[in-house]
């Protein structure tokens, strides 16, 4: 006990016999009599208290050699005392405090530490378990918890204040205050949102930011639909949950942005409501589909899921409740999203938006297919494997979009008039379609004599933007026939 108290000099020494005190208060430990034990406990709780770590005291051992593991070995005893094993100590108002201190300490090492505590245990406990409030979780730790969220500036440390946040949200409303000042859910989200936007050096810190943002978001979209700043918020999470499943990103976005997709998908995707508004609702949809032809098995896995979260009305009595591999995954979204395009009474604006999606990207000149192709390796090759290879096939989600936009035609009633903002809109998809199937033809044209052995991926890329453009335009002559 002496040696790990502050009489002893040296701190090193004193962290190491506070470890060993540790061990020998914790329950893997019989070495003790359980009266020795409860004796030694709280000597060294009082060897706790009489820390610099407690008592904010500026001497050599806060900041002198060695003070970072002396103060992480006093850190260890109040998280055993106040979140691990908290049965085993006494004084519940102590722990509380002592907890308090861990995460409003200076080094942030001691911080880490302590956040690193509490999701552990959140972690470990089972659902029914996190759905009571932790001992630990007083009013003040909660205080401290998002006021660390709103103003922490060690990378570390914020990415794991958040996934804390993250889990105590999931089970219950949090409010948040910043010192006495109580935020509004549009605050926080605005905040959650510019962070996760500036962020993305730090896969861990982007990925808890994003997470927490569409648990708010959700929450928000239940409490106050109609609020013009929420919709402003929707707006920008939207686009920034797209940005999370564009192929270059990192697997951990990416695995976190399908996990936002799939828990919002009863609440945001299939709402009758669209309280997103349609071209959010749609951008979502297709970033979901993209996730389900990730190179990453365990990103389309982790999309197919959103299955599980489709309204039972919404779904096939075939597919409801059962697990469902990518492929099948993606072939159900894709007619979802045309009965909801229905539900919605928006069949003429998904015809567009998924003939865009037929079409593909937008060229903006004529010598872009040749420039191209021109860039191609082997790594780009399309082979053809069968229509249960969706994921990685080009041109099965090609077959894929235009058999359903078949569909989705037939329920376009002769007496829906386009308008002219819709007709605009028509021609200038015709017009594109057009000029790429006319694009496309030259430079297969100007390939050399055999080209599907000579220039195969060249001769592959072109093939797949012509069939593209044909099938785009044969879908928009028949939505003008029913026009």
């Amino acid at each position: 006990m002496w040696l790990a108290s502050r009489q002893n000099s040296c701190v090193v020494t004193r962290g190491a016999f506070v470890d060993v005190l540790v061990c020998l208060c914790g329950p893997d430990i019989s070495i003790l009599e359980d009266s020795e034990v409860g004796t030694l406990r709280q000597k060294t709780l009082s060897v706790l208290t009489a820390s610099e770590l407690v008592t904010s005291c500026n001497s050599s051992a806060t900041f002198g050699p060695g003070s970072t593991q002396y103060l992480l070995s006093l850190a260890r005893v109040g998280l055993s005392a106040g979140v691990e094993f908290p049965e085993l100590w006494d004084g519940p108002q102590l722990k509380t405090k002592l907890l308090d201190h861990l995460l409003q300490c200076p080094q942030y090492e001691v911080r880490e530490l302590a956040l690193e505590g509490l999701l552990r245990k959140l972690e470990e406990e089972e659902e029914e378990e996190r759905k009571r409030r932790p001992e630990w979780l007083d009013e003040t730790t909660q205080s401290n918890l998002t006021s660390l969220a709103l103003h922490e500036t060690h990378p570390q440390c914020l990415a794991k204040v958040l996934q804390v946040l993250c889990v105590l949200s999931s089970s219950d409303e949090l409010p948040w205050k910043d010192g006495a000042r109580v935020l509004s859910l549009e605050e926080v989200l605005l905040h959650l949102l510019t962070l996760a936007q500036n962020s993305a050096h730090s896969v861990e810190l982007h990925c808890a930011a994003l997470t927490l943002a569409s648990q708010l978001g959700i929450r928000l979209v239940n409490s106050d639909p109609q609020s013009l700043s929420a919709v402003a918020c929707f707006a920008q999470w939207g686009a920034l949950v797209c940005s999370c499943c564009s192929e270059e990103r990192p697997a951990e976005v990416k695995l976190a942005a399908a996990r936002v997709l799939v828990k919002c998908t009863s609440t945001l995707l299939t709402s009758p409501r669209l309280p997103l508004g349609l071209s959010t609702t749609v951008s979502l949809w297709r970033s979901l589909f993209v996730l389900l032809q990730d190179e990453d098995q365990e990103v389309r896995d982790s999309a197919s899921d959103f299955i599980f979260n489709v309204p039972a009305r919404l779904l096939s009595t075939d597919m409801a409740g059962v697990f469902t591999c990518p492929p099948a995954a993606l072939d159900s979204g894709v007619g979802l999203l045309c009965r909801l395009f229905e539900m919605w009474g928006e069949v003429q604006a998904g015809i567009l938006a998924l003939t865009q999606w037929l079409l593909g990207e937008d060229e903006h000149s004529q010598d872009a297919a040749v420039n191209e192709a021109s860039s191609l390796d082997d790594d780009d090759f399309l082979f053809e494997k069968g229509d249960l290879n969706l994921w990685a096939e080009p041109i099965q989600w090609v077959k894929l979009l235009h058999r359903h936009l078949g569909s989705l035609i037939l329920t376009f009633k002769d007496t829906q008039e386009p308008g002219s903002a819709g007709l605009d809109q028509v021609n200038q998809i015709h017009t594109l379609a057009q000029s790429k199937a006319l694009s496309s033809q030259q430079a297969l044209d100007s390939l050399p004599a055999l080209p599907q052995f000579c220039c195969t991926i060249e001769h592959a890329r072109l093939t797949l933007r012509q069939q593209r453009a044909a099938l785009a335009l044969e879908v928009l002559d028949r939505l003008r026939q029913r026009s």
